[in-house]
């Protein structure tokens, strides 16, 4: 019986007290808690704190002794006993910044050597026959399974000798099995997958006629093995040329730019849908001038001159046809040190966090200068000869067949000639240094629907595609058409009355507008050319 329930009759409350020197865990605080580093402190219960609630804890990795009021303590003297035993050396108990010193430490050092002579002669008792205790396993007997698996013990399995080991470095076991791999019903029925899509998108209200805007929305849309089999085919057409190669680098020291996927529903001149494209693009607006990239320019002809070599060709009878450069960019090298982060997935077998780009990847700034200077070098080689007026139309007298010219578009190409021969030739030389789609004659190119009258020695050009899509983005679907673009002595005025929310929105029907009466409607022009007037604040 204590004093203090002989005085009042009450037992005293010892529900804070706890075992010397037990196992005890204490989170670290905010301030000193790292993303990639443990945030508990692990150690031993050494005392209290003098004239506070809180607990004195001996640090493993330091050897310093903190306070913390937020402490687990593991109490089973069997766990104890084995976690000291594992301990490689003995910890001293030295006081750290945030212990202090004081005249309880020096008294805690007596103790805690007292309390490691009377450890070493504690032996266990034997418990495995009981079975009245209930209880967790004890850390003892993990060691001891850990040293029976343990390769590098000097005793074999089932000796009486001690081991050399120290059991408690490897920790748990942990299981070497790979997971199974899990196969989703749509993979077994594609067909049946794709049928029910459509069906189900209309229940959801999602659109499957638009792309989606980035790899986790595409992943919840029902049409997600489409876009999935897209982006294995694009990870294949970057594997086979090594557009980038596994490198450990310090990030510190080199930065890399982030890639992601852009999803895009590939379209022709009519609206129809054509096949699904996943591009893998490197975020280029990280790039620094100087660092990443110099110059940048990309083989892109004026309007004017796609016009009149198409009318020349209508003209005078010569062939046109369609040449399309898969991943065009990607055919150019690197000319500057660039490190990429790879989206998760593209490297199932594990790939560094930093890859050292070795071709042209699509979004860098310099991808499209450096696809040209390849092209510029490849065709020259044939003795093509570069327009002064537009760099991006070539002509090429060959010997047998005739002039044939060459517009570049990007990875697009026109070929017009005389002869088909001549046309051929040129065909044969470009798909023997690049991938090519041949696109046979010039029905659809960069969106343009082309239509040619052999007999009367005309060709026109139209544009549906994109006009549908301005209608749905400025919601005109339901407008009615007109032969004239605007009234005779019709004149626009500023009011300052009704004055629209929003003025980018003008901005961006007026200039797709223009776009369309420079390329393939020049009867709109006129009316177009007046709205640019009242571009600020719009009414």
């Amino acid at each position: 019986m204590t004093r203090r329930k002989a005085l009042t009759g009450r037992r005293p409350k010892v529900a804070g007290f706890h075992v010397w020197r037990s196992r005890a865990w204490a989170p670290k605080p905010k301030k000193q808690q790292r993303k990639l580093e443990p945030r508990t402190d692990v150690g031993r219960f050494v005392g209290y704190t003098v004239g506070g609630k809180a607990y004195r804890i001996l640090e493993d990795e330091t050897n310093q002794v903190f306070e913390r009021r937020d402490v687990l303590t593991e109490e089973n003297p069997a766990k104890v006993e084995a976690s000291a035993v594992a301990s490689s050396a003995d910890p001293r108990l030295t006081a750290g910044n945030d212990g202090g010193k004081n005249e309880a430490t020096e008294g805690a050092m007596d103790m805690l050597d007292a309390e490691r002579g009377r450890e070493d002669e504690y032996v266990p008792n034997d418990t495995s026959d009981s079975d009245d205790e209930v209880g967790p396993p004890s850390l003892a007997e993990d060691s001891e399974e850990d040293v029976e698996d343990c390769p590098d013990c000097s005793t074999p399995v089932g000796g009486q000798g001690p081991a050399t080991c120290d059991s408690a470095a490897f920790g748990p076991r942990r299981s070497k099995r790979k997971p199974a791999v899990k196969v989703t019903w749509w993979e077994k029925e594609p067909k049946a997958y794709l049928e029910s899509s459509t069906k189900s998108a209309a229940e959801s209200g999602c659109d499957l006629h638009k792309p989606p805007e980035n790899e986790k929305e595409a992943r919840a849309r029902s049409d997600w093995p489409r876009w999935k089999q897209a982006t294995k085919e694009e990870v294949a057409a970057h594997k086979k040329p090594g557009t980038w190669f596994k490198i450990k680098v310090n990030s510190k020291k080199h930065k890399a730019i982030n890639a992601r996927f852009v999803f895009d529903i590939k379209h022709d001149a009519g609206g129809k849908m054509t096949r699904y494209k996943a591009c893998l693009v490197a975020q280029g607006f990280n790039q620094v001038p100087g660092r990443d990239v110099d110059e940048t320019w990309a083989p892109v002809p004026s309007a004017a001159t796609t016009l009149a070599l198409l009318a020349v060709a209508a003209a005078t009878g010569w062939e046109a046809h369609h040449v399309d450069v898969n991943t065009a960019f990607l055919n150019g090298k690197m000319n500057e040190e660039m490190y990429i982060k790879l989206p998760d997935g593209i490297e199932p077998e594990g790939v560094e966090e930093m890859c050292l780009l070795n071709l042209a990847l699509y979004g860098t700034k310099q991808a499209g200068r450096l696809w040209g200077i390849k092209l510029d070098k490849e065709l020259k080689e044939i003795d093509a000869v570069r327009s002064k007026v537009d760099p991006c139309l070539y002509e090429w007298c060959h010997p047998v067949h005739g002039r044939v010219f060459i517009l570049v578009y990007v990875d697009d190409r026109i070929v017009a000639g005389e002869k088909l021969a001549g046309i051929a030739a040129v065909k044969r030389f470009v798909s023997a240094n690049f991938e090519v789609r041949d696109m046979g004659a010039v029905n659809d190119f960069i969106g343009m629907k082309v239509m040619r009258d052999r007999a009367a020695k005309t060709l026109t050009l139209s544009n549906p595609g994109h006009a549908a899509t301005l209608r749905e983005a400025f919601e005109m679907e339901t407008s009615t058409s007109n032969k004239a673009p605007m009234a005779s002595g019709f004149k626009l005025t500023k009011t300052g009355e009704d004055l629209l929310p929003e003025g980018n929105r003008y901005a961006q029907l007026v200039g797709s507008l223009l776009y369309l009466s420079t390329t393939t409607t020049p009867d709109i022009a006129f009316a177009v050319g007046v709205l640019p007037r009242f571009m600020s604040c719009p009414e």
